[in-house]
């Protein structure tokens, strides 16, 4: 197996010091995560801050190559004498105390590159503007009727959140007269961590932009169970009880001819690139019931594609279950190059 450097923006001269960036991610399976972190390092390459200072590439952790001593050994070959590594990780646990220290100072000690490691993803405001602005995209102009959490506007649904193009917008749609806005839950999916302190940062962050978070492994109720209970939660801080809930929703229906419309579960994950966790997750929620969806209740639009080469490449997910009763369903798709300015920043305070 070829196991050559993704090379972005040029080879160092011999005596050059012109330094190498490394975006160290933590990996997967996923048949996407190569492709997908290929996008998001021509991204950063691109950016101001980063093209003619910084030859950009890209190593993991764990599960997919090239790691990190592959690429050290690459670069020092090519006559880079200096690296940054910016961890792509949101929390400071195991990963970011333990394996990154750990592998920059084999790969350092490997290839003899000078190597220093920058501030990862983090949880701050920065990231929390990026989420903002993803959930916004896949809400249309619905509040939450009195419920507490905010009234959002964005674009219709439509999986507009486009890996390898941050600026996609779908067309946005308006409420009829005297149509009521659908109750909206925002859910923040992570892979969540062993560590305590890691998932209260996540927690905060998603706290902070009006939403629950959720996590994909650790203690019960985690991944689709734990989005469940959150759906409960809102039933019964809002109706006295989901059967309660029910009740009231046909007797309203009955008053006024029109049914109250049912919650929007919006679930944008946290994660840099495509995973099998989120895989998992998002064809759960499309397949809440026993039966499979008839083709009117399919989603609406289950993957969007683009080409890269003759390697098809997934931008991102958008799902709608219509067949679910009381609640419909809303999926994000991975961060992707919307990160490429944080990562920037990170590159350059390093």
């Amino acid at each position: 197996m070829n196991h050559s450097v993704s090379k972005r923006s040029g080879s160092a001269r011999p005596g050059s010091t012109r330094s190498a960036l490394i975006l160290l991610a933590h990996g997967s399976r996923h048949n996407h995560v190569t492709h997908a972190l290929r996008d998001i390092t021509d991204a950063v390459a691109r950016e101001s801050r980063i093209a003619g200072r910084f030859g950009v590439h890209m190593a993991f952790l764990d599960h997919a190559e090239p790691d990190l001593v592959q690429v050290s050994a690459r670069l020092a070959e090519l006559g880079y004498d200096h690296a940054v590594v910016v961890p792509l990780l949101f929390t400071d646990a195991f990963h970011s105390r333990v394996d990154v220290p750990a592998q920059v100072k084999e790969a350092q000690d490997a290839s003899g590159l000078a190597m220093s490691i920058a501030r990862g993803l983090g949880t701050d405001d920065d990231l929390a503007a990026v989420l903002e602005q993803r959930f916004s995209r896949l809400v249309p102009e619905e509040s939450t009727s009195g419920s507490g959490l905010k009234a959002h506007k964005g674009a219709d649904g439509e999986a507009s959140a486009v890996l390898g193009d941050s600026s996609a917008r779908a067309p946005e749609t308006t409420l009829g007269s005297g149509e009521k806005p659908a109750p909206v839950i925002r859910v923040l999916y992570s892979v969540g961590s062993s560590d305590p302190a890691a998932n209260d940062a996540v927690s905060r962050l998603a706290a902070s932009i009006g939403a629950t978070s959720v996590a994909a492994t650790g203690e019960h109720p985690k991944g689709v169970a734990a989005i469940d209970h959150i759906v409960a939660h809102h039933g019964n801080a809002n109706h006295g009880g989901l059967d309660q809930g029910k009740r009231k929703k046909d007797r309203v229906a009955t008053e006024s001819g029109e049914p109250p419309p049912d919650p929007l579960v919006v679930v944008q994950p946290l994660f840099v690139a495509p995973g099998k966790l989120w895989a998992m997750a998002t064809k759960e929620l499309t397949h809440r019931q026993s039966q499979p969806p008839s083709v009117e209740t399919q989603p609406l639009r289950e993957r969007l594609t683009s080409r890269r080469g003759d390697i098809p490449q997934t931008l991102g997910y958008s799902y709608e279950t219509l067949d679910v009763p009381d609640v419909r369903f809303r999926c994000g798709s991975p961060l992707g190059v919307d990160l490429a300015p944080m990562i920037a920043d990170r590159a350059c305070s390093a």
